[in-house]
């Protein structure tokens, strides 16, 4: 990977991942091992605890930081990289594209295996749910157990939240920015709007245009158009164009292109036809409909699965995402007793500001984070024996397991001490035969909910490679090492 600037990961290559065997779809269709495109990131540690996935809006793709072959910077950059707000010398980073997307992963332009031409209209309807079966594929095929952190915005929320709800194990933190835990009937209709502009271009012709190139890109042009109006604040429209003229002083009274708005907007929807697939966004605007994640109309018993640790992000400009739908969100958390944050971005930038500020983003996203507990990373499979247990024993258990050091619990998993190699080597020379005549009883440990960075300090003054982990009920229930925290925090500097 060739670097370009010191916060910047360089050059990145997308990978491909094809399913193994059939995704069953929510519709109850099946989609025949469909293939997902993906980006990664920086360094998976030894203990595969420092993954975050980024899920993408809308008409996003996998290239989420660096560059590109064609030499195309990520979509979130000015936040993923070196020293940046998610740090990809901490943690290995991957985005993938979407299941029904453009971008390399399966969708209506991929090529359907049992007809051997484009799958067009005879792709099958896909919803965030199954964007986020597909993504967890993907992620057990990275032989990832946990994700240190899921993290997204707009219809990248959305599966944020899916995501939470589904896989709670999963997901140790989640930070969902500018969206809804289901689409309203205002987005809803201006999804209908675009997709009607798409099929009512003659060129669509019924989502089969593939062979012969004519795309419908007037359809598409205009549906960006008029998507783009939502992304942006009045505030904002107000400062960029006010009623500004596009290369004129004086009005031409005709129906040209005359307002500096009107050349943004057709310059976005052009622009957009040269990147995106007609059919995809038919696929994905529809997907975005059917988002509800209330179960009968109630989202707190929507939400009750959510186990994860969870920073809302709302924008104060945003009027398709409004304040309003993110604490709505927060109230439910609120009343499931969830760990929960909320954070507002300040910005006259409208539903876009999450692709453009990143001062304030920095500063939300790397201080949740950063604030990570013991319990987020921590090994809850450790071994331990009883203090009346023989020094043979322990010392077999060692060996077999490769490992320096043994708790001593009580029968109730109360902590009585530590056992070391060491130990077991001056019990020789004491002609000791059961643990608890060598065991060490003085031993510092750690609390599930203490930040990781003071564990770091306590490890690094005290030069210790691991320390147990006890609950509010002094019970022991992990054990967190140096290695654990390695990539997220540089012990030496602690």
């Amino acid at each position: 990977m060739k670097q370009v600037d010191e916060n910047n990961v360089g050059f990145v290559e997308k990978k491909f991942y094809t399913i193994k065997e059939d995704l069953n779809l929510e519709s109850n269709a099946i989609l025949k091992n469909p293939t997902i495109a993906y980006e990664t990131y920086g360094t998976l540690n030894t203990q595969k605890n420092n993954a975050i996935l980024i899920c993408h809006p809308l008409t996003a793709d996998s290239h989420v930081a660096g560059y590109n072959k064609k030499k195309e910077k990520g979509w979130w950059d000015i936040i993923i990289g070196p020293e940046k707000a998610i740090d990809t010398n901490k943690y290995y980073v991957i985005c993938s594209n979407v299941l029904g997307g453009c971008k390399g992963t399966t969708g209506p332009k991929s090529i359907n295996p049992e007809t051997n031409e484009e799958y067009g209209l005879n792709f099958p309807i896909v919803t965030i749910l199954d964007m986020i079966k597909a993504q967890k594929k993907l992620i057990t095929h990275l032989d990832i157990q946990q994700l240190f952190a899921v993290i997204g915005g707009s219809m990248g929320g959305m599966q944020v939240l899916q995501w939470c709800v589904s896989y709670p194990s999963m997901v140790k933190n989640a930070i969902a920015i500018a969206t809804s835990a289901y689409s309203t009937a205002q987005q809803i209709a201006f999804n209908e709007v675009g997709r009607r502009s798409i099929i009512d271009d003659p060129k669509w012709n019924h989502g089969q245009y593939y062979k012969n190139l004519k795309t419908p890109d007037k359809g598409l042009a205009l549906a960006r158009m008029i998507a783009h109006i939502t992304y942006l604040s009045k505030e904002s429209m107000l400062k960029k164009f006010s009623r500004n003229l596009q290369d004129k002083e004086e009005y031409s009274f005709n129906f040209e292109t005359e307002f500096q708005v009107e050349s943004y907007l057709k310059h976005q929807g052009n622009t957009f036809t040269k990147r995106f697939d007609a059919n995809s966004y038919l696929y994905l605007t529809k997907a975005f409909d059917y988002f509800d994640l209330r179960e009968n109309k109630s989202l707190e018993d929507g939400l009750k699965s959510i186990k994860t640790r969870l920073l809302l992000v709302g924008i104060s400009s945003d009027w398709l995402f409004s304040i309003k739908d993110m604490k709505k969100i927060l109230m439910a958390l609120n009343k499931n007793n969830a760990d929960v944050k909320y954070a507002e971005l300040n910005s006259e930038y409208g539903h876009d500001a999450f692709l453009i500020e990143s001062g304030q983003l920095t500063y939300m996203i790397s201080n949740f984070l950063s604030k990570a507990t013991v319990k987020d990373v921590m090994n809850t499979q450790f071994k331990y024996l009883h203090k009346d247990s023989s020094i043979k024993k322990a010392s077999k258990m060692m060996l077999d397991h490769n490992i320096t050091h043994i708790l001593i619990l009580s029968e109730n998993n109360h902590l009585e001490g530590i056992v070391t190699s060491w130990d077991l080597l001056e019990s020789i020379t004491k002609d000791k035969i059961l643990l608890k005549n060598v065991m060490t009883k003085k031993v510092i440990t750690c609390q599930d909910d203490d930040q990781i960075n003071k564990v770091a300090r306590i490890m690094n003054k005290h030069n210790l490679s691991s320390l147990p982990v006890l609950n509010k009920d002094k019970k022991v229930i992990g054990i967190i090492s140096t290695d654990h925290i390695s990539n997220l925090y540089n012990t030496s500097k602690c």
